[in-house]
């Protein structure tokens, strides 16, 4: 290890000792030389879930004759969590060159040696200091004080927060790289690293194998990297109290249906955190928007792709860490396993993954981290990238949300009730005229249809990859849809294949409602629904439609300007509904 000139000094100012030193620098290491690292954990001060607690942490490195530690990783559990906020986040900020009593985080002992010719032992402290590194969550340094001196140890630590796809799961790593093995020309070692953290918040799951705590490094002879571990003992899971608050805001667009919409979940110090999360909103006050989804472009493989569209943000408040996290939120998978994938930047570069699904308009996140949030607040935008419409046929609802805790031991529903500001008062008004570019205008037919409404989009006719989108919409003196059939634009048809003796169509969508029959004749499909609904969203995928080669060369010269798309239904009042919309400017 290296240390100040003084604190040296002070041990070299006997000429043996310096002398016998020297003579040990001059043998060569033996090739077997290593480290054999064991670790051993003190929780005698307490085992409680979620709780903040002293933990102390003895490292011993064992090193043959003739080496050194080199590298040294710490990995803690997921859940086990050091405080960043220290003094309100001002040690993020700063890199003293002496101890701050209000940035420390553990206090012990250090043993080093000169290659068992002399040992010696001397407090130390780990403390929060700024990030060393880019997208490091922050540095820990270590100061040891010999012989009234006080040096720092080596470089700071990089405190780094570990993937969910890494072993063990979400959690943190403090790893120190190229220890000092020198001074002066001088070998040194270090044997033991004894040191007890004073507020470590323990995890708030209990498993019946306990998580480990691992330690892994290598030396300066051999390149090996050998790890040891030790078990945390978590209790009293179901003792932690878990009460989280929900609620919900929407705004609907001034010139179309979009709508932004507005999640919040909050939760008091002190609770068990949840490992997942189902949000379920109203599908009569606010529906997913399958034509934005086709014809924005709006959905994606994957965020890291750099191509993908953003459709909202996301903030999260943590009692362990000063600043707010920020993210994006995106629409990813595919028509028939949509998601919605809320990516963080660093420090945490963490991305949750919550499964839609479209029948029950839920959208569930599952694998949630074990990290303390204060706020969690995801706002889908509105405007051209909106996911979620609305007729304001119904302005009001409540939308719920239920959590489990990370132990598994407990389920809270939370229910909000909210309205979509920006709705007109009068009953039944009209929200606008579309989310997303690609609506038609409407036409209704037969009589009892007023009020119907059909929007649709219509993309991919270029590319030879046919995709259309649509949501038709009872009028209001129709009653509820019970079965419908759609009569596809000229060069269009179905493709349709059965499995287990039923019809199938590869990509077929629907929201808001659940087939009970699919029906082909003469080139019209008809689709007979579970329970009868208000308005209901379809969506043909690739695969699902086929086009005449015609049809795709008149697009791609732009010798199409329009195409005409019918779907009459059928009504449990027993009426008619014939309706029609010109989709212009298919792509």
């Amino acid at each position: 290890m290296i240390m100040r000139n003084r604190l040296w000094r002070s041990l070299l100012a006997s000429s043996t000792i310096a002398t016998a030193f020297a003579c040990a620098a001059m043998q060569a290491p033996p090739a077997s030389a290593s480290i054999a690292p064991s670790l051993a954990l003190d929780q005698s001060a307490g085992t409680a879930a979620g709780s903040t607690v002293a933990l102390g942490m003895d490292v011993k490195f064992n090193p043959s004759s003739g080496d050194s530690p080199k590298d040294l990783t710490v990995s803690l559990p997921s859940g086990l969590l050091s405080n960043a906020a220290l003094d309100g986040g001002a040690c993020l900020t700063m890199h003293p060159t002496a101890p701050v009593p209000a940035c420390q985080l553990a206090s012990g002992t250090a043993t080093a040696s000169g290659f068992g010719l002399l040992s010696f032992s001397g407090p130390v402290t780990l403390d929060l200091v700024a990030p060393p590194k880019p997208g490091d969550l922050a540095g820990v340094a270590i100061f040891l004080s010999f012989l009234d001196n006080t040096s720092e140890l080596g470089s700071p630590g990089d405190v780094t927060v570990r993937p969910p796809s890494s072993p063990g799961g979400v959690g943190l790593n403090i790893a120190f790289a190229d220890i000092p093995d020198t001074f002066e020309a001088v070998p040194v070692a270090v044997d033991e690293l004894d040191t007890t953290f004073s507020g470590l918040r323990m995890p708030s799951s209990c498993p019946s194998t306990p998580a480990q705590v691992t330690v892994s490094g290598d030396s300066y002879s051999d390149a090996t990297v050998r790890s040891t571990a030790a078990p945390l003992q978590v209790t009293g899971c179901s003792a932690l109290p878990f009460a989280p608050k929900f609620s919900v805001a929407a705004t609907k667009d001034s010139g179309d249906d979009g709508v932004k919409v507005a999640t919040d979940i909050t939760q008091a110090a002190g609770q068990a955190t949840s490992r997942s999360v189902a949000l379920a909103l109203p599908s009569a006050v606010l529906a997913p928007d399958v034509t934005a989804v086709l014809s924005g472009g709006i959905l994606c493989t994957s965020p890291t792709l750099g191509s993908c569209k953003s459709i909202g943000s996301a903030s999260a408040t943590s009692p362990l860490y000063p600043k707010a996290l920020t993210g994006r939120a995106y629409l990813t998978g595919s028509l028939t396993a949509p998601a919605i994938t809320i990516a963080f930047g660093p420090p945490f570069a963490l991305t949750l993954k919550g499964a839609v699904d479209l029948a029950t308009n839920t959208t569930t996140f599952t694998g949630l981290p074990d990290i303390p949030l204060g706020d969690l607040r995801v706002t889908l935008a509105g405007g051209r990238n909106a996911v979620f419409v609305t007729s304001c046929k119904t302005s009001s609802g409540t939308a719920t949300s239920t959590q489990t805790t990370q132990n598994g031991d407990r389920t809270v529903t939370e229910s909000a009730r909210f309205s979509v500001s920006g709705c007109k008062a009068s009953p039944g008004g009209s929200g606008g005229s579309g989310g997303s570019g690609g609506s038609g205008r409407s036409h209704s037919g037969a009589a009892g249809a007023r009020g119907a409404k059909l929007k649709a989009a219509l993309t991919g006719l270029a590319r030879g990859k046919p995709r259309l989108a649509f949501v038709l919409t009872a009028g209001a003196q129709s009653g509820k849809l019970r079965a419908f059939t759609i009569t596809l634009p000229r060069g269009l048809r179905f493709v349709a294949h059965r499995v287990h003796r039923r019809l199938s169509i590869d990509g077929l969508v629907l929201g808001g409602a659940k087939v009970k029959a699919l029906t082909l004749r003469h080139g019209r499909l008809t689709i007979t629904l579970r329970k009868a609904v208000s308005d209901v969203k379809i969506a043909f995928g690739t695969g699902g439609l086929r086009e005449t080669p015609s049809l795709k060369h008149s697009v791609r010269v732009h010798r199409i300007k329009s195409l005409k798309l019918t779907v009459s239904a059928n009504t449990i009042a027993g009426k008619a509904i014939v309706v029609t919309t010109l989709i212009s400017q298919p792509g």
